[in-house]
């Protein structure tokens, strides 16, 4: 008799299109950091209103309008086919990137970027519903932390090669380079996916046809659901710094070239994926150990990471040729901590959550999440603004202490939520 959470050929296809397809459209993601101030010089723009449009204006309704977005996908994920639902994402995602190659006017861009955040929003609630059906709790963190692994690779490719293009042939054209591959892997996922069975592989779970008022009122009562979204808000306004501004900053205000000052954001992005990989296997140990100890962990390292944080944003000025050796042993400590709580947060959320409402508790995540990285950005101007980019950058830096805090507080309530 076969195990019903043995994976079958046809489901590695699946699983390997879906990390493929969030290895490009997360390479979307920050395509404009390299070439802040390139973009802001093409829309007549000047240093203030770059960081205010593009910085914080452009995050606010990336994240803001795909966030609101994902709670439309994430109600359906839990009740229609989510590979159709997937496809119908992608395309709100990619469509518009590769049209943003091609834009004459801030207002064109201002829109294109807000559908391409909606196609992001979308994916996340689906993605994650089917990797819980893919695979049973004691094996959700190391399988979040492989996604985790490709997205991570995305988003720092993506940055890297926009870094290197822009220079030379504008920063329009990884728009539309970082978009192409999508549509003929979307094609193939058409074709060729399969979709678990929902509740696959829990055990000792009711059977729940439809999503009403309690379910969702019995989702958000959760203490540990709370306090995942709480530090998703908190965690995730940091990030702005480094994938909004760290580049256009270590260029133009540290003094290394652009192509210098993306690689060292491209190896935050690696050292990130590293950390999101190894993270995902730890927790999986510590978890089967005992549950308290995954957020445990989360806590501490999040802690370790605010300290190289510190450091990277309190350079002093350089030449243009000085050492990059220094910015990148402080880059990849601070990529490799911060990121071992991503892949442990997932987890935590598929385990205290219902098969068919982890659609919809992953939305209200990616709500949380994009309030943090819409607001994020945009608090970060307003920082910049009255203190300038390091004293602001200095304050962002500090909000993953609270991060810290909710993380930890889990310990007390993670495993009573536990389905």
């Amino acid at each position: 008799m076969k195990s019903k959470n043995r994976l079958e050929n046809r489901d590695y296809i699946s699983l390997s299109l879906l990390f493929i397809l969030s290895f490009f459209l997360f390479a979307d993601q920050n395509l404009m950091g390299p070439n802040l101030s390139q973009i802001a010089d093409d829309f007549g723009f000047n240093k203030i209103e770059r960081d205010f449009k593009l910085g914080g204006e452009i995050s606010l309704v990336f994240w803001l309008i795909g966030g609101f977005f994902t709670l439309f996908f994430g109600y359906f994920t839990d009740i229609v086919s989510r590979k159709k639902l997937l496809i119908v994402s992608m395309l709100f995602g990619e469509i518009p990137c590769f049209l943003t190659g091609f834009v004459e006017t801030y207002q064109q861009f201002f829109w294109l970027r807000a559908l391409t955040g909606i196609g992001i929003g979308a994916i996340i609630p689906i993605t994650y519903s089917l990797l819980a059906d893919y695979f049973p709790s004691n094996m959700r963190s190391a399988a979040t932390g492989y996604l985790g692994l490709i997205v991570g690779l995305g988003i720092g490719g993506g940055q890297l090669l926009a870094g290197f293009t822009g220079p030379e042939y504008g920063w329009k054209i990884s728009f539309i380079i970082v978009s192409v591959p999508n549509f003929f892997f979307l094609l193939l996922y058409a074709l060729f996916a399969t979709e678990p069975e929902r509740g696959k592989s829990d055990e000792n779970v009711s059977d729940i046809t439809k999503i009403d008022y309690s379910i969702i009122k019995k989702l958000v009562s959760k203490k540990t659901n709370i306090l995942v979204f709480l530090q998703g808000i908190a965690g995730t306004v940091p990030w702005s710094v480094f994938f909004v501004y760290l580049t256009d900053y270590l260029a133009q205000d540290i003094g290394y070239s652009v192509q210098v000052a993306s690689l060292v954001v491209f190896v935050i992005g690696i050292a990130a994926m590293v950390g999101g990989f190894v993270g995902g296997l730890i927790g999986n140990k510590l978890y089967n150990i005992e549950p308290r100890y995954q957020p445990l962990l989360s806590g501490i390292c999040t802690f370790i990471g605010m300290i190289p944080t510190a450091f990277l944003i309190n350079l002093n000025p350089v030449s243009a040729n000085a050492s990059v050796t220094y910015p990148i042993i402080l880059g990849l400590l601070s990529g490799f901590f911060i990121t071992i709580t991503a892949p442990n947060m997932k987890a935590v959320l598929m385990n205290v959550n219902h098969p068919q409402t982890r659609g919809m508790a992953f939305s209200i995540y990616n709500l949380a999440d994009g309030l943090g990285r819409g607001f994020g950005p945009f608090i970060i101007s307003f920082f910049i603004l009255n203190f300038g980019r390091q004293w602001g950058f200095n304050l962002a830096n500090a909000i993953w202490f609270f991060c810290g805090i909710f993380i930890l507080l889990m310990m007390k309530t993670y495993s009573k939520d536990q389905i």
